[in-house]
Parts: C-alpha cells; sequence; structure tokens
C-alpha cells in the first residue's frame, strides 16, 4: 500500500513561538540573584571606603580608629594617631582585636572606659583572624571585616526579598541604614552584628535551627541586642510547647529549640568567662549607663531637636531630625503591615521588641549628633525584612519604592558627610 504524502499543515495551526523578552526583561532577570545582590552591595561600600580612605583620612587608616587620650597611654602602637578628648567606641574595638584573649582594663595602650566592651568581642575576634594575628593589619581589617559584613548583609537581603516575592535588588534596602556608613567610618561593630543577627533568622526560615542558633550566638556576642531576637524566638517557641500541651500533645524541647538556647548558652556563658577573668559581670556593671526611664530620653531628644531645626542653614539637627523620620516611616509601615506579611511570628515580635528596647536607652544615646543612629539599626533591619515579606500586589506595590525614597536620600547625605567629617 503506497504512503500518502502528509497534508501541509496551515499556519494558524502551528504553534506560535513564545514571545522573545526585552533586553531590560532579560537583563532583571539575570540580575536577580542574591550573589548579584551582595556583589552590589560590596561595590559599594568599598567605593565609599576607598573614597573615605583617600579624601578625609589621606590614606592613613589607622585615623579611622579615632583613638582618645583621655584612654591612650605608653604602650600604643606607633602610627596610631590620637586625637583629643575620649575619642570613639573604634578605639576599644581595636584594642579587644589585638589580642581577644586579654580582657585586662588596660593593654597595648588603651584602657577600656567600660566593662560592657568586653560583651561585644565577636567583632574583634574576627578581625584578629582576619589580621592572622599581625597587630599591624588590625586597622585596615577593621574596616576589611565591615564591608564584607555589608556584602553579607546584602546577600542575605536579596535572599528576604526572593521569599517575598520581589526581585532580588530589592534586598539591597537592608544594608541601606545610614547608621552602618558611620560604622564603617569609626570601626564599630554594628555591620558585623547585622550580617550574623539577619543570616541567623534567614537560617531559621530554612528550618536549620543549628546553624541559627550559631548564628545569633555569634551575633550576640558581637552586639548584645541581638538576644532580643533570641527572646523572641524564645517566646514564640515556649508559648507553642505550652499550648501542645494543653491539647494534651507531646510538646518537648527538640533539636528546634537549638536556635535559641545555643545563643542563651553562648552568651551568659562569656558573661560567666568575663566575670572570672575581671570580677565583674559586664551586663550587670553597666545597666545604669545603657538603659533609663522608658520613653524619657526619646521624647527630650525630640522636643530639643525639632525646636533647633534651622530653616536657613543645613546642619547635623537637620540630619538627625531626617534620620529620625525614616525610622519612624519604615517602623510605621512595618506596623501596618504586620498582619500581611509573610514573616514569621517571631520576627513581627522582635520589630516590637526593638521598639521597646530603642525606648529605653539612655539619653546619651538619644542626644547624640554625629552617630546617626547606628545603635538604633535593628529597628530599621526588622522593619525592612517585614516588608519585605509582603507580598507584592497592586494594593502595596509602593510600600518598598517609598521606603527607599525615604531611605536613599538619608543615606547619600550620611555619606557625603563622612566624606569630610569623622
Amino acid at each position: 500500500m503506497a504512503l500518502q504524502e502528509a497534508e501541509p499543515a496551515f499556519a494558524g495551526d502551528l504553534p506560535s513561538p513564545p514571545p522573545v523578552p526585552s533586553w531590560p526583561a532579560r537583563l532583571l532577570a539575570v540580575l536577580n540573584r542574591p550573589a548579584v545582590a551582595g556583589l552590589v552591595a560590596l561595590l559599594a561600600t568599598t567605593g565609599f571606603a576607598l573614597a573615605r580612605w583617600q579624601r578625609w583620612s589621606k590614606g592613613h587608616i589607622a585615623s579611622w580608629i579615632l583613638v582618645g587620650q583621655r584612654f591612650a597611654g605608653p604602650g600604643l602602637a606607633h602610627g596610631i594617631p590620637l586625637r583629643t578628648g575620649t575619642g570613639y567606641d573604634g578605639q576599644f574595638y581595636y584594642r579587644l582585636a589585638i589580642n581577644p584573649a586579654d580582657l585586662s582594663s588596660t593593654a597595648y595602650g588603651i584602657t577600656l572606659d567600660a566593662p560592657y566592651r568586653l560583651m561585644r568581642i565577636g567583632y574583634p575576634v574576627l578581625v584578629w583572624l582576619a589580621s592572622l594575628g599581625h597587630g599591624g593589619l588590625v586597622p585596615m581589617m577593621l574596616v576589611v571585616v565591615n564591608v564584607a559584613a555589608m556584602a553579607a548583609t546584602g546577600f542575605c537581603g536579596a535572599m528576604f526579598a526572593r521569599d517575598g516575592g520581589h526581585h532580588a535588588l530589592t534586598g539591597l534596602l537592608l544594608p541601606m541604614y545610614f547608621g552602618l556608613l558611620t560604622s564603617i567610618s569609626r570601626d564599630t561593630a554594628e555591620p558585623v552584628a547585622c550580617a550574623f543577627l539577619v543570616a541567623g533568622l534567614l537560617a531559621l526560615r530554612r528550618r536549620r535551627p543549628v546553624l541559627a542558633g550559631a548564628l545569633l550566638a555569634f551575633g550576640a556576642l558581637t552586639r548584645e541586642t541581638a538576644m532580643v531576637a533570641v527572646a523572641a524566638i524564645a517566646l514564640v517557641r515556649l508559648v507553642t510547647l505550652v499550648r501542645a500541651r494543653q491539647r494534651q500533645q507531646r510538646g518537648v524541647l527538640g533539636r528546634t529549640d537549638l536556635a535559641w538556647v545555643l545563643p542563651v548558652v553562648v552568651f551568659f556563658g562569656w558573661e560567666l568567662v568575663a566575670r572570672l577573668a575581671t570580677g565583674t559581670v559586664p551586663m550587670l556593671a553597666d545597666s545604669d549607663r545603657n538603659a533609663g526611664l522608658p520613653f524619657a530620653a526619646a521624647f527630650d531628644a525630640i522636643r530639643t531637636n525639632i525646636s533647633q531645626l534651622n530653616w536657613s542653614q543645613f546642619n547635623d539637627v537637620d540630619v538627625w531630625v531626617l534620620q529620625f523620620a525614616v525610622l519612624v516611616v519604615l517602623a510605621t509601615l512595618a506596623l501596618c503591615c504586620l498582619r500581611r506579611t509573610q514573616a514569621p511570628v517571631h520576627e513581627r515580635l522582635a520589630l516590637i521588641g526593638y521598639l521597646i528596647e530603642i525606648c529605653v536607652v539612655t539619653p546619651t544615646t538619644w542626644d547624640s549628633l554625629t552617630a546617626d543612629m547606628r545603635s538604633f539599626v535593628e529597628v530599621y533591619l526588622l522593619a525592612v525584612i517585614i516588608l519585605l515579606s509582603v507580598r507584592r500586589t497592586r494594593a502595596n506595590s509602593w510600600l518598598l519604592p517609598m521606603a527607599a525614597a525615604w531611605a536613599g536620600p538619608v543615606l547619600y547625605l550620611t555619606a557625603m558627610h563622612r566624606l569630610v567629617w569623622s
């Protein structure tokens, strides 16, 4: 039987080729990777650090430490410039980074101003490791470690953004806090603490409690305020266990609880080590310096600075008010989205905890016009994480652009300020 030739199909019967995406769409798809966001954060922060190194410090990276004559004495390394007065917090991180195992009050030419400095040993340990124990490399590594931490925060921010259905680059909103630039400029621990905090929360989302516990534990050793997030995790978990037992279900501690048990053990274990080495418990020795009457310092600072606004010449008070406005706007947006966000309950509870925490800190934290509110960074971080966890719809598509519109200009102002002033 002869084969019959197949009849040609009509053009309408052929499947239409898939539309070719435009080059902007292809570019956005290529950039939609956490590694790209981390690289962008790394390059941007490195550019800022190099510009400040050349413009403000004239190629002398050791001047970033801001060592004051009040706490410096014999034994200070040659080449470390001295400033009149008390200096800044970076001098104590520098002193501990030379030898983190030396917990004495005075060593290497610098005297610690308060025992609570020993609580924040995480950043010095990383710098000591990065410098391979070579004291001459410490001034440079103080900056390098902070720059790397900013890149890690950008990477984690992209992961949070992808979890919320957003483009990875929107996660760059996470490291855009203006106070982090001041931390980099003055060799303080906030960038490292933030990187470990957000990485720990991200690991917990990925159901890796051991990794989350280790990251949060190191974060707590870098900046004790990480324990607020740990307390939120513990509270949610303990409530879950109590409810399970009320329903006559099995509710016992397990591997999942290492996410909060491990930080608690490590944090208080280090307090015990410091107690044995120095005779004082750092957390208790300085409690009166770090907390006060709730809301009193905040209200006084707000009232004073708003009354001193200069409408004819831009000054530090105007910058403070703008920075405070960013915190208020982002925290308000996040609080309004607590029901809509897909962020876990412990992250929402942590935001509330950090808002309470900044309202009980002492006037020295609120009154400073030169710290750029670096101590309030966790409020910003948790607010951004909650906003990144809100699924994009037509009704809320303005949330992240509005947050960026507030944070971006103030970040730029802070960067320009730090290129000129200490």
